[in-house]
């Protein structure tokens, strides 16, 4: 006697089910991949993902993990709110200007306290010229007139200007306003020891050095140039290099 058909073995059924489950189990997979990789925004900062970009003057391919980076040079008023909190000695220039005539410990100081850090001179040139070997944030061109810079020919006044100044490319002014120290030791050069020799007492290759980039309102756009940087003492500070900071995804 033939089985109930209520009971029957039906294999297309089967495979439906089977395609079911599948596509279950790829959706759930899927969802948790994109939950551990999620990416918040940080207001603020600018996400970059990782991948591999040109790198320095050779455009040298190198790999970099993803990370944030400020849209802005730290501020005034962001530096004071952290010498409220731990009692250093805040500027008393206008609050929307750069902070600068701060060392890179204080630098440092203050990155941590925002649960961030300085960036890397690889985050920074990421940042700064993205994946087609841009000579400066904007592209290839030599214009002065997109940054302050002590050759910008619309300028009358060689000074800081506000962190939201020029066009934001897509960070603002990371050419020129305030040259910007970067996390990394550096072995200074016999130019960059006699720059220094009045520093007091005068600067030695025995101690530590780290370099800025982009430039200030006190050089030309040449300077300014996204893969080249200057050297300094670790511990110098100046009227014209400031800071910005940066985060990875992960900690």
């Amino acid at each position: 006697m033939q089985p109930s058909s209520r009971f029957a073995t039906h294999p297309g059924r089967i495979v439906v089910v089977i395609l079911v489950l599948l596509i279950g189990l790829i959706t759930a997979a899927a969802g948790v991949y994109l939950w551990v990789h999620r990416v918040f925004a940080i207001p603020g900062m600018i996400y970059y993902p990782g991948g591999a970009f040109p790198f320095g003057q050779e455009n040298k391919p190198v790999n970099l993990g993803p990370f944030y980076i400020d849209a802005m040079e730290v501020s005034n008023v962001q530096f004071a709110e952290f010498c409220r909190t731990t009692g250093c000695t805040p500027s008393d220039e206008p609050p929307d200007l750069p902070v600068v005539n701060v060392t890179i410990t204080q630098a440092r100081a203050y990155a941590q306290w925002k649960g961030k850090r300085l960036p890397s001179p690889r985050e920074w040139e990421r940042a700064s010229r993205g994946v087609d070997a841009m000579r400066y944030p904007w592209g290839k061109e030599e214009d002065p007139k997109r940054a302050n810079v002590l050759d910008n020919p619309g300028l009358t006044r060689h000074a800081l200007m506000p962190v939201q100044s020029f066009a934001a490319t897509p960070e603002y002014q990371m050419a020129g306003n305030g040259g910007e120290m970067l996390e990394g030791a550096v072995t200074p050069t016999a130019a960059d020891l006699a720059r220094f020799v009045q520093l007091t007492p005068p600067a030695t290759a025995d101690e530590k050095w780290i370099q800025i980039r982009g430039g200030s309102f006190n050089t030309a756009l040449v300077d300014a140039v996204t893969y080249q940087y200057r050297a300094i003492p670790e511990r110098f500070a100046a009227p014209d290099i400031g800071f910005r900071c940066a985060k990875p995804l992960k900690p």
